[in-house]
């Protein structure tokens, strides 16, 4: 079952209600990056899109331990060399960009270290203009618009 599409293009944004919260794209209609899904009383599973409809991250999770072809809780109950329930990952591009976030946050935050420090005055126009992408994706990311 595993996905193997590209992670959904962005910009995304954060929406939803008070009866439910997801993760959406802000073009092409608003297409679905993540969302919940109700478990029980108390709780709630990430959904994840996966070519062009919603699956529960339980239904595409990996294992620590096992085949690594295994993907959700129920092939890995059915699977002998799964015997251990261990979560490591979630076959889906959107949760794996999710979860890379902080790394490429402080990779991008390095990278433009040199620059911030003045270095890029002699850049061409297309240069500064991603150098100021850049500058706008951390600020995104971190809330801060001092945010280096």
């Amino acid at each position: 079952m595993g996905e193997k599409q590209g992670h959904t293009p962005g910009p995304w944004a954060w929406m939803g209600s008070p009866h439910g919260l997801y993760l959406a794209t802000t073009h092409s209609g608003r297409q679905y990056v993540m969302g919940f899904r109700r478990m029980g009383f108390s709780g709630a599973q990430p959904v994840f899109r996966a070519n062009h409809r919603m699956v529960p991250a339980a239904d595409i999770v990996q294992f620590e331990v096992g085949d690594r072809s295994v993907r959700g809780f129920t092939q890995a109950k059915e699977a002998d060399s799964v015997y251990r329930l261990d979560v490591d990952g979630i076959d889906n591009a959107d949760a794996r960009l999710i979860a890379a976030a902080p790394d490429l946050l402080e990779a991008l935050q390095e990278l433009m270290e040199p620059h911030d420090e003045g270095l890029d005055d002699n850049w061409d126009g297309k240069h500064k203009e991603r150098l100021g992408a850049a500058r706008a994706a951390i600020e995104k990311a971190t809330g801060d618009p001092d945010a280096q």
